[in-house]
């Protein structure tokens, strides 16, 4: 997944880390709605099930969810019925090592990538998981949108409960 990082303006920098900044508390404070807005159209959550996989469709993922199917995934977060999320669990998104990409002049969309841990709490007991994120984002109507989320679990390939809020 790692490519090279990219000379990019300050300005530029600061900008994107601000937004997965802002991803990650939405995330953190149960705004789902809100976070699902920050996917482009036709943008893709992918956690892939082995490391370095590179098809998403050739081997099963732990998650690959279209904007579509992400909605599905917040209504039933924030349904009020769904029992075996109640309490909803509570998390703390820890990102870091931060690096631009190249931007791909192409489709006009720049990657990053940041390392995260996260911390699930729910009822008596707290998950930790960490690894890699790749972002590619795209500017739509002056605001960056997600056309990838790719999470690189560092245990992707481990036996995993029920896996709920997304990383």
């Amino acid at each position: 997944m790692s490519a090279a990082a990219a000379h990019v303006a300050p300005d530029l920098a600061r900008e994107i880390e601000q937004f997965l900044y802002r991803e990650a508390r939405l995330l953190d404070t149960g705004r789902f709605e809100e976070w699902l807005e920050l996917f482009a159209p036709d943008g893709v959550y992918w956690v892939p099930s082995r490391p370095g996989q590179t098809d998403p469709l050739a081997v099963a993922s732990l998650f690959y969810e279209d904007r579509a199917i992400l909605a599905m995934r917040v209504q039933r977060l924030l349904q009020h019925r769904a029992h075996v999320l109640a309490p909803i669990p509570r998390t703390t998104h820890l990102l870091g090592n931060i690096a631009l990409m190249a931007d791909d002049s192409a489709s006009g969309e720049h990657g990053v990538e940041c390392a995260f841990i996260m911390v699930e709490h729910r009822e008596d007991r707290q998950r930790i998981y960490s690894g890699r994120c790749l972002h590619r984002l795209r500017r739509l109507d002056g605001a960056w949108r997600i056309a990838l989320k790719r999470v690189e679990l560092v245990d992707c390939d481990g036996v995993h409960s029920a896996l709920t809020i997304p990383f």
